[in-house]
């Protein structure tokens, strides 16, 4: 008979197995059906104008950046006060979790556990500082795509494309919407009832809870939300000037189209850090606005390269981090 503990490690492992062969087998698809386009990818990079490449990198770790003062701002709401240099070390210690290790300690649970060993900050605090974070960002993410529309961009899209946003669109506004006043929809109740909802009624009525305790904190969510604004504008720049230096001659409202879908797909947990959801779903949307394939494919590249470089800064603050405490305690 197998403990619990052994058989939760079990399914730990096997999901952890499962989100890396999902990730290679998506990546090893975008390689399949865009075989015949691999041969141009080399003669593109030996084309790159690297000072748009070195510009796309720091608007790009500039947005990562942007999530230290977003956090501490949402952390000085309930008057905990930490350095915004130790938020920041968090922060890109975290997305080396949530891009390249297959654990269960996922970033946002790695900066819940840091700033209670560190500071004694309530776990419980902290994980509603960055739940909200994240939902400020997915509030401002849809501002964007909002924006877009009325610049038209969805005459770029082929047929089923527009049925599919007209389908999942609505879908997204209306969970958002729930999700702000669940008890209102007497969520709560409806997943108590429902066997397979059970799972999900303690995270709903956590989340009901994290705009609870911010409800009559209106200064520090909106400067939240500039941040989590500043943020996805960095994103679109970054992702403007890889174009630019592929010689893609999109201009800077379609990537506030393409960036919030891609940043969408990319979250759904079936895959370690979002790798080949995010390199598919920007290859079929670059190529919705009329970029070639080739340039398509050598553009997702390129963002899954930088995904993994940003990773790897925050594995060396976690190594710097681990030595110089090793040599404190000694």
């Amino acid at each position: 008979m197998i403990s619990k503990n052994k058989k939760d490690s079990l399914n730990k492992i096997l999901k952890a197995i499962l989100r890396i062969a999902t990730s290679f087998g998506l990546l090893a698809i975008l390689i399949l059906i865009n075989y015949k386009h691999l041969e141009h990818v080399p003669g593109l990079l030996k084309n790159l104008n690297i000072l748009f490449l070195i510009l796309s990198i720091i608007f790009y770790l500039s947005s990562i950046m942007i999530e230290a003062p977003r956090w501490r701002t949402l952390l000085l709401a309930h008057n905990i006060q930490i350095p915004i240099s130790y938020l920041l070390n968090s922060v890109l210690i975290g997305g080396f979790y949530n891009t390249l290790l297959p654990t269960s300690v996922g970033g946002d649970a790695y900066r819940g556990i840091d700033l209670h060993r560190k500071f004694k900050v309530s776990v419980h605090e902290n994980i509603l500082s960055l739940l909200l974070g994240r939902f400020l960002g997915v509030i401002s993410g849809i501002v964007f795509l909002l924006i877009s529309f009325c610049f038209k961009m969805y005459k770029h899209l082929s047929r089923p494309f527009i049925i599919g946003l007209i389908i999942f669109f609505p879908i997204v506004i209306f969970l958002v919407i729930l999700l702000i006043v669940p008890k209102k929809f007497k969520l709560d109740v409806l997943f108590g009832k429902i066997k397979f909802l059970k799972r999900f009624k303690k995270s709903i009525l956590e989340f009901s809870e994290v705009l609870d305790s911010y409800k009559r904190k209106g200064k520090y969510v909106f400067v939240s939300f500039m941040y989590s604004t500043i943020s996805n504008l960095l994103s679109f720049a970054s992702f403007y000037f890889i174009g630019l230096a592929l010689n893609i001659e999109l201009g800077f409202i379609p990537y506030m189209f393409i960036i919030p879908v891609t940043w969408a797909i990319s979250n759904i947990p079936i895959t370690l850090g979002g790798f080949g959801l995010r390199e598919n779903t920007l290859v079929i949307l670059l190529k919705e606005f009329g970029v070639n394939s080739s340039s398509a494919l050598t553009f997702s590249l390129i963002v899954l390269v930088i995904n993994i470089f940003m990773a790897i800064i925050g594995g060396i603050m976690l190594i710097a981090r681990n030595f110089l405490n090793r040599n404190k305690k000694i």
